[in-house]
């Protein structure tokens, strides 16, 4: 036990903070800047039947393929070869992968629940408050929106100009490498845990993680108001 615990305290060590947060912007950016349409096309695609049914064989199909490539980078940490870089390495692109896979899922909810065509600083925006606030990610983002000088009750893009998004959307930006960051980064570290406990901890984590995250998607977009950005609206200043 006090050998893992060693290994965890080395592994926390090592890690460079910056090439986290460069790795969970990369795959937000990556989810939210091209992939609406195949969000669309998947959302459309799934199995006849009511939201609720469809949404739990998307979640499914997502945890299974997040849960596979969790075991995969923690198997690399059980490989006798690859040392201490290599498995953060690994741990990494992992985190990378996964947050673009969990804007994939959150963009496919959105699709599910009859969203318009949104711009990609809404996608962003959309993204962002789920993974950073989770079940609360409408009162976040009105809290956010409200900190900006927004003077909102409810959080309601067509109240907000394309700039004053964009600020909130910097905003969560840095709220997303404190707080979903330090959630994932745990798991990055799990899985980059010797003796093949690392495989275990990144299939298991992720598979929760992914679930987790449908039904707070599924909320967040039940509770939004139906509107897209308009931009000939007022810009609101911090």
């Amino acid at each position: 036990m006090q050998d893992i615990t060693d290994g965890i305290k080395a592994r926390l060590n090592s890690i460079d903070p910056d090439a986290v947060a460069k790795s969970m912007m990369t795959g937000i950016e990556t989810a939210t800047s091209a992939r609406w349409e195949a969000a669309v096309a998947r959302a459309a695609a799934l199995p006849d039947g009511i939201r609720p049914e469809k949404l739990n064989a998307l979640s499914a199909s997502f945890a299974r393929e997040l849960a596979a490539v969790g075991a995969a980078a923690g198997m690399a940490a059980a490989t006798p070869l690859v040392g201490t870089g290599a498995s953060l390495m690994a741990a990494t692109v992992e985190l990378s992968w996964f947050t673009a896979r969990a804007g994939d899922l959150i963009l496919t909810i959105a699709a599910l629940h009859g969203r318009p065509a949104p711009t990609v600083d809404e996608r962003k925006a959309w993204v962002m408050a789920v993974l950073i606030f989770g079940s609360t990610a409408r009162q976040g983002l009105t809290g956010v929106a409200n900190e900006l000088g927004a003077g909102l009750s409810d959080v309601n893009p067509s109240k907000l100009s394309i700039a004053t998004l964009r600020a909130a959307n910097n905003m969560m930006s840095r709220l997303v490498v404190r707080r979903y960051g330090t959630r994932r980064g745990v798991i990055a570290l799990g899985t980059a845990l010797p003796l093949g406990i690392g495989a275990v901890v990144g299939a298991g984590a992720n598979y929760v993680a992914i679930n987790k995250l449908a039904r707070q998607a599924d909320l967040f977009f039940s509770r939004l108001p139906y509107s897209s950005i308009d931009a000939t609206s007022t810009e609101l200043k911090p």
